[in-house]
């Protein structure tokens, strides 16, 4: 179903909007939760992903998280400060690495995981498991739309 025309059309009625809106809102909610860790939404994701085993370098990272290289880096120094993780030379290839999490990155994931559970599932309340499903549905085809 095509938007209205350029005349009619009011962003804050989109849908790309109202998605937006509900972003916003759930990293602003996780950040919350991650306060007392000194965490953010972006952080906590970049140490899921490493846990996951879904990325294993800053390149993949960006691409996962789609963030641009030089915010990434700014991320993994400070998350490598902090001791969540550590950049390990590729020895192939001495010019990358790989993001390996430490011990206290692990941790922080486990303790911290059920809060972000708590979060998700906060913004569902009121939802059957019918329109969670079709929901998840309806953004992996936009997703497909827009890849």
């Amino acid at each position: 179903m095509p938007v209205k025309g350029a005349n009619t059309y009011r962003s804050e009625e989109s849908v790309a909007y109202g998605m937006n809106q509900i972003r916003i809102l759930l990293c602003n909610a996780v950040d919350a939760q991650l306060s007392s860790y000194g965490l953010s939404a972006l952080q906590w994701g970049v140490l899921k992903a490493l846990f996951d085993g879904r990325a294993r370098t800053p390149s993949e990272l960006y691409r996962i998280l789609l963030s641009d290289s030089g915010a990434m880096t700014r991320q993994l120094d400070f998350l490598e400060r902090r001791g969540f993780l550590r950049r390990v030379r590729n020895e192939s290839d001495r010019r990358s690495v790989y993001l390996v999490l430490t011990d206290t990155g692990r941790i922080t994931i486990c303790e911290t995981l059920p809060l972000i559970v708590e979060t998700h599932d906060r913004q569902l309340r009121g939802f059957t498991h019918d329109e969670v499903t079709a929901l998840k549905l309806f953004m992996d085809r936009m997703i497909v739309n827009l890849g």
